[in-house]
């Protein structure tokens, strides 16, 4: 994870940030898988500032697609992305579709965790809280087959 202070910086700068650091590390990198896991984390780190940043869907949008690309390097990336997306559905309300079904998708994955895995109630309750924020905003995953 990067850890800098771009609470000032314009995104640009931010992403521009991720990205030379990202090369960086690649070129350290010793194994395709490696590779793979510096490009998941750079991502990862990127879409956080695009919500963080209340991003429109052409800087939001880029980092999602390429982690849903690259595949969730864990189950908390995987909500964590999830929830973003479903949060900041004001932003972009013609994404519920999509925002929902990845967010089905991470609950999915969750319940087929035991029931005494660690974090596994943390996880329930952070994608109910990205449910309820999205409702605020008028949104529910009942209206997505309608778009």
């Amino acid at each position: 994870m990067l850890l800098l202070n771009y609470a000032e910086a314009p995104f640009e700068v931010t992403v521009l940030a991720h990205k030379g650091f990202e090369r960086k590390c690649l070129r350290g990198a010793r194994t395709p898988a490696e590779r793979l896991h510096i490009q998941r984390l750079s991502a990862k780190d990127i879409l956080v500032e695009a919500y963080a940043g209340a991003q429109p869907w052409k800087d939001f949008g880029p980092p999602l697609l390429r982690l849903k690309r690259l595949g969730f390097p864990d189950i908390r990336t995987h909500v964590l992305a999830a929830c973003l997306y479903v949060q900041a559905l004001a932003l972009f309300p013609e994404r519920a579709r999509d925002a929902f079904a990845l967010l089905a998708g991470a609950e999915r994955r969750i319940r087929r965790m035991p029931k005494t895995s660690h974090g596994r109630e943390q996880l329930l309750d952070g994608i109910t809280d990205a449910r309820r924020v999205a409702e605020l905003q008028g949104l529910r995953p009942l209206q997505v087959g309608t778009s």
